[in-house]
């Protein structure tokens, strides 16, 4: 057991299992030399580990043997360095073809059951059967369908039987049902998906992939190696991608070759009789077994067959399995590619998650994963975050994102994505990327250290929740059809969906809410995990594997496993308590039922309306303890509590889930019903931890009706954590209360002498071309003419989706002619000193500087990235006027053509998409960069504030320096000239720096507003300029999505105000 002087020194220094594991993308010609040198920025960074993983653009062949020579070096070389090497099981992804070697054999790829809807009039049986390249016909039925329902149907075995049929009026359409592979696609490398549902299949995946590891990686495996990442597997869509060919109505639903018998099997009737009913509204019907019984089936195939034999493959070669599964943001993510993913984390030694993008609150993902990790004892639980965010996402995102999931429970943090390079197509996976080439890489172990802090007391001890909420997931699967979600969302006209939905995020906000932390119940797992007792107390209690709770919540839901009926009698007999709030399911095991509406008649069972005030009563009438926060605006403050075992200690984490506004006035009190805690009796102490500084600090605490409270205010996106212990530290300090004297306000015309720290650049990225010695084609955007290009060679476009690299290298290299471009710039001023051009790939194309061949002198160095190498432009080759960069190359499917970048010391002035070299100002304000001829820079500036700015200061007890909003990565201030001072990081609100001392010894102060890369890497072209994500699509554009002018970002300090205060 834990001291408390242990968690201190853990939260001060946490060590590499609390520190995040990237997404290493390993993406082009991989050398064991960058490698190494990756992995120390790695270590830089404050990161503890990574992911090897393949993805888009990668030229060494995957599982080759180069591939796993340099897998054993990284884990060797990893594990010196203290960091932990962890396996991705893909190339690219979804999981489960091996990159195509597992699918290149037609028997184990995925295939659906796809139904024809034909007019009864249009129908021609010599035609359609066997029709569709021979697919496997299984069904035909004649049926009277109108809309989404259907009435009436029979199933015809041969034409004559249909024929037969037909003379009954009512059956107005002719459904055929057909076994269908999936298409081969360029993402699996000419082949498709795998059938997850087939173990033979999961078992030539694990041979080709996991096995392979363990012959070439020896005894690292379950060693230096940690584990494996398996990523967006899946059982096959269901019944979302319903349209309408040649008047053919058409709709799909996941398949393996023995559904029907395991169908039959497992639930005692058959399936192929009724195929009409899963597919529609049994007369008008919106709920039906037949439905939930066939979700649940594949549910349960694709974790029998795919989870539970990777899962016995690590344990048994003591590897971590982890990663995480197909969509699940909502009930219909989650539905139409699997079914119920709380299924599935049992089953993973870490269970994971991915939360994409910057604007996602789909709390309740966390929220289902930390369930069923408490529910089975998993202490660790990994979120893929942070992908789609784009290189402007800055380190208030990253906090912002961050801090919610930390804060319900998740521990491993995987950053999408750190590229190995940013040569060729990689440069737009999903970016930007999270390592040496974005501005802010050297800052980037302060953003670890502090989620490496938050992991740490997340997991101390257990958590305080004795709430449980019935997840509903399965009301969903009862009533889908045909047409009822479009790829993975309710389409617009499903209204019964879109309700049981919005219901589900309205009872997660008001149980948070008010401060009220639950579980979710996921019904399957309550009947394999579930147990009925008393606490300590005498209370009953309804426990679900290692989890014990006193109240069950009853929400939402439209249908209720016969299952749950009876643990929810056992319980209620037991004096539990069941609240059933709003509406009462109808429907049991997806019929008609009035046994749930006799459980709420129960006399332990309340039914309320479905009210926050209501829910919130009801909840802590029967709770032995809970924390209640006061004040306005406490309803965007969600709260977890933790203890530990001999409940000394207590952990209150608090987020402000409103990343706009502060709230300057709440209370925290805590309140012990049960005397579970004894907080009653003296001594009780408070602390607060900061998990930026890793400092502690003494709160005060006072007492308000018996219950121990503390007074505090919380940033827009603020967070605290406070301790509650029965030991007080003397050597704590009290934060001093500050006052504000003076603010006084910098005005907005200021001008000031700056620095930056890499040179500029001017992005080239427009050029005319010529192909196969054709005539020189009109200036366009570079990827336009690539696509151009291949459109001329019959090559598919490059995307993330393509033939990777290793694989047209080795089936697929014809070169298919010579290519000439021509870049152009102008130059109003001539630029001084050093000038190169940055490209990529010289070795393979020839560069020219207004005719003259231009030279990569040293191969090894290289600007931003290691793609882009240095071609040493000599002085007075750049004219005044017209300048034109020519590349010449032979074009083959991996020929990349790509931006160049005009490095050096200039300014750029920008007529439309025309880029003019002019001179660089001499000082620079509160305004966007652009407009001070540095359109494309994205390294550091630094402001230098003179000393006299501060002179009236002086005096003060403090002076504060506050940045009145900017437009960047992150803002650091340090003396101007001092190399040993410790530059302070603004890196999320407050944005205030203390330069007292700097300001009392005479010293000019620094300000460095710390760029993003996205004026540079793009995307350039996107109209809005700002995407809710980023990923390849957004880089090419079109229509009024497009603009051939740059739609650049601002790239500012706004202003800044020197606070003076009184502290005391």
């Amino acid at each position: 057991m834990e001291t408390k002087k242990d968690v201190i020194q853990l939260f001060e220094n946490p060590g590499a299992e609390y520190r995040g594991k990237p997404f290493w993308s390993w993406n082009g010609e991989l050398r064991k030399e960058e490698l190494l040198r990756q992995l120390s920025i790695i270590k830089e960074m404050g990161f503890g580990g990574f992911f090897m993983h393949s993805r888009a653009g990668l030229i060494t062949e995957y599982l080759g043997e180069e591939w796993f020579e340099l897998v054993n070096a990284v884990a060797d070389e990893g594990e010196k360095l203290g960091l932990e090497a962890w396996l991705y099981d893909e190339d690219r992804w979804p999981s489960g073809s091996a990159g195509g070697k597992v699918t290149v054999d037609p028997q184990y790829r995925m295939k659906s059951m796809v139904m024809y809807c034909y007019d009864r009039s249009a129908f021609d049986w010599n035609k359609e059967i066997p029709g569709e390249n021979g697919y496997e016909v299984i069904a035909v039925f004649a049926a009277r369908i109108e809309g989404r329902a259907v009435y009436e149907f029979v199933l015809c075995e041969d034409q004559e039987a249909l024929t037969e049929a037909l003379k009954e009026e009512q059956y107005n359409k002719v459904l055929v049902f057909r076994i269908v592979p999936n298409a081969p696609a360029s993402v699996y490398n000419g082949t498709t998906y795998i059938d997850t549902m087939s173990r033979k299949a999961v078992d030539r995946f694990i041979e080709l992939t996991h096995e392979a590891y363990k012959e070439h990686c020896g005894n690292r495996i379950g060693g230096s190696i940690r584990g494996i990442f398996t990523d967006e597997p899946h059982r096959g869509h269901m019944l979302d991608d319903c349209r309408v060919e040649n008047g053919v109505e058409i709709c799909s639903a996941a398949y393996t070759d023995d559904f029907f018998e395991e169908f039959e099997k497992r639930y005692g009737y058959q399936l192929r009789p009724l195929l009409p009913e899963l597919f529609f509204r049994k007369d008008g019907h919106k709920v039906a077994k037949i439905k939930l019984d066939f979700v649940d089936l594949g549910n349960n195939l694709f974790i029998e067959r795919f989870a539970e034999p990777i899962r016995e493959w690590c344990d048994k070669n003591g590897m971590v399995f982890t990663g995480h599964v197909l969509h699940e943001d909502s009930f219909a993510n989650q539905t139409v590619p699997n079914g119920s993913l709380m299924r599935f984390y049992p089953h993973m030694t870490y269970p994971g998650i991915d939360l994409l993008t910057e604007h996602n609150r789909c709390y309740w993902v966390v929220k289902q994963l930390a369930s069923a990790a408490r529910q089975v004892g998993q202490k660790w639980m990994l979120s893929e975050l942070y992908g789609c965010t784009g290189w402007q996402f800055d380190f208030r995102g990253h906090k912002a994102v961050g801090d919610w999931q930390a804060l319900l429970g998740i521990n491993l943090r995987c950053q999408h994505l750190s590229w190995y390079t940013m040569e060729g197509e990689s440069k737009r996976d999903y970016p930007g990327s999270i390592f040496h080439q974005s501005t802010y890489y050297k800052d980037y172990n302060y953003v670890e250290t502090y989620f490496a802090r938050f992991g740490a007391i997340m997991t101390q001890g257990r958590q305080v929740c004795d709430l449980l909420v019935l997840n509903p997931i399965e009301s969903t699967w009862a009533m889908i059809y045909a047409g009822w979600a479009r790829w993975i969302n309710p389409t617009p006209d499903n209204t019964d969906e879109r309700e049981l939905e919005k219901h589900y995020e309205q009872l997660f906000h008001m149980l948070m809410g008010s401060q009220l932390d639950f579980d979710y119940g996921e019904e399957y797992m309550m009947k394999e995990l579930y147990s009925t007792g008393r606490d300590s107390d005498g209370k009953a209690i309804l426990r679900i594997g290692k989890a014990d709770y006193r109240t069950v919540i009853v929400s939402g839901m439209i249908t209720m496993r016969s299952s749950t009926v009876q643990i929810l009698k056992e319980f209620l007999e037991l004096g539990g308590s069941v609240i059933f709030s709003g509406e009462i399911p109808q429907y049991v095991d997806g019929v008609e039922s009035k046994a749930v509406c006799e459980l709420a008649a129960h006399p332990n069972a309340v039914t309320i309306p479905f009210e926050k005030q209501a829910l919130a009563e009801a909840a802590r009438k029967t709770s032995s303890f809970y924390p209640v926060v006061e004040g306005e605006g406490a309803e965007s403050v969600f709260v977890q509590m933790r203890y530990d075992a001999d409940r000394k200690l207590l952990y209150a984490a608090l987020l402000n889930t409103d990343r706009e506004n502060p709230r300057t006035s709440l209370r925290l009190s805590l309140q012990d019903p049960s005397g579970a805690f004894s907080l009653r009796e003296a001594p009780l102490f408070a602390e607060q931890w900061d998990l930026a500084s890793g400092k502690r600090f003494r709160k005060e605490l006072s007492i308000e009706n018996g219950a121990p409270a503390v007074s505090f205010g919380m940033e827009a996106a603020g967070e605290k954590i406070f301790v509650f212990t029965r030991e007080e530290d003397p050597s704590l300090e009290t934060p001093e209360k500050a006052e504000e004297l003076k603010a006084i306000k910098l005005p907005a015309d200021s001008e000031f002498a700056y620095t930056l720290d890499e040179p500029n650049v001017c992005v080239l990225d427009f050029a005319k071309w010529k192909f196969q010695n054709g005539e020189w084609q009109p200036e366009e955007e570079v990827l336009r003419v690539d696509g151009k290009i291949r459109d001329t060679a019959g090559i598919e476009h490059r995307s993330g989706d393509m033939l990777q690299p290793w694989y047209a290298k080795k089936y697929c290299d014809d070169a298919y002619g010579e290519l000439e471009l021509e870049y152009e710039f102008y130059a109003d001023v001539l630029p001084e000193g050093k000038l190169f051009l940055a490209a990529e790939r010289p070795e393979f194309c020839q560069y020219y500087l207004n005719g003259t061949r231009l030279e990569c002198a040293d191969p090894d160095d290289f600007w931003i990235d290691v793609c882009f190498k240095k071609l040493e432009i000599p002085a007075g080759l750049v004219q005044m006027g017209r300048n034109t960069v020519t590349r010449k190359t032979l074009f083959r499917r991996t020929t990349n053509i790509e931006a160049l970048y005009l490095v050096g010391d200039f300014g750029v002035r920008l007529e439309g998409h025309k880029k003019i070299l002019d001179r660089k100002p001499e000082r620079i304000g509160f305004k966007n960069l652009c407009e001070y001829n540095l359109p494309f820079y994205t390294g550091c500036v630094t402001y230098q504030i003179p000393n006299s700015v501060f002179a009236a200061s002086r005096s003060s007890d403090h002076i504060c320096l506050k940045i009145d909003g900017y437009r960047g990565s992150l803002v650091k201030v340090a003396p101007v000239g001092d190399s040993e001072a410790k530059a302070q990081i603004l890196a999320w609100e407050p944005y205030e720096a203390d330069i007292t001392e700097w300001v009392a010894a005479g010293r000019d102060i620094g300000v460095t507003l710390v760029c993003s890369r996205r004026n540079v890497f793009g995307p350039l072209h996107l109209v809005p300029a700002e995407s809710s994500a980023y990923g390849p699509g957004h880089f090419v554009t079109g229509g009024n999505h497009w603009s051939d002018d740059y739609t650049l970002i601002d790239s500012a300090i706004y202003g800044m105000t020197v606070r003076e205060l009184r502290k005391g």
